[in-house]
């Protein structure tokens, strides 16, 4: 598993639940080889689109490469035949929140010291409850340099078998948090993201 001064993708959060059903949690463990974030090159038709997924830490601003990160994700989706995932700001909040924490705390996961769990933090950004069925899940990661553009993380995500589920998974809402620098260097040329998912049915 990456600590937080490897740099990749983390082990995705899941949560299911109902209004009136207690919590579920599956922890998904999963050791990633670090060659997620360098082996694979954008292909000619993929650069052509999402503008500025190459874009390193810091030639971009961090909104732009969370608005990055929607456009791949929905592109992979719309290739596996799925629909395109709406952005939420209350997910987008959460996200942004967690982000801010995990470099706040020198922290690389979906929980660090003094936060509230997932569905915690989506009812502290309003996306719950809902009086409704509902899901949630979550991926994490950051890379220095060019391992820290919005592809190399979604290609990365896409790679493991848990972060693709997220991607390729039936939930509805999506929102992303970026920051630039790393979850221990927050100074750094390095990317750290969270995209968070929900659906509420």
């Amino acid at each position: 598993m990456f600590n937080s001064n490897s740099g990749g993708p983390h082990p995705a959060g899941l949560h299911k639940g109902t209004a009136n059903a207690p919590l579920l949690l599956i922890a998904v463990i999963a050791t990633l080889a670090a060659v997620l974030l360098t082996a694979f090159a954008p292909g000619r038709a993929e650069a052509a689109s999402c503008s500025g997924g190459d874009k390193h830490p810091r030639q971009i601003s961090s909104k732009t490469a969370a608005k990055v990160v929607v456009c791949l994700v929905n592109k992979k989706r719309r290739h596996h035949g799925m629909r395109p995932l709406k952005k939420s700001s209350d997910l987008m909040n959460a996200a942004r929140g967690h982000t801010r924490k995990m470099q706040k705390t020198n922290c690389f996961s979906h929980n660090c010291p003094g936060e509230r769990s997932l569905s915690g933090r989506y009812e502290r950004a309003r996306y719950l409850p809902c009086g409704c069925s509902w899901g949630a899940g979550e991926n994490i990661g950051w890379g220095p340099g060019r391992k820290g553009s919005p592809r190399q993380i979604v290609k990365a995500w896409m790679h493991s078998p848990e972060h693709r589920r997220n991607i390729l998974g039936s939930f509805d809402h999506v929102g992303v948090g970026v920051k630039w620098g790393s979850p221990s260097r927050r100074h750094s040329k390095a990317g750290t993201y969270t995209m968070d998912f929900g659906y509420k049915r």
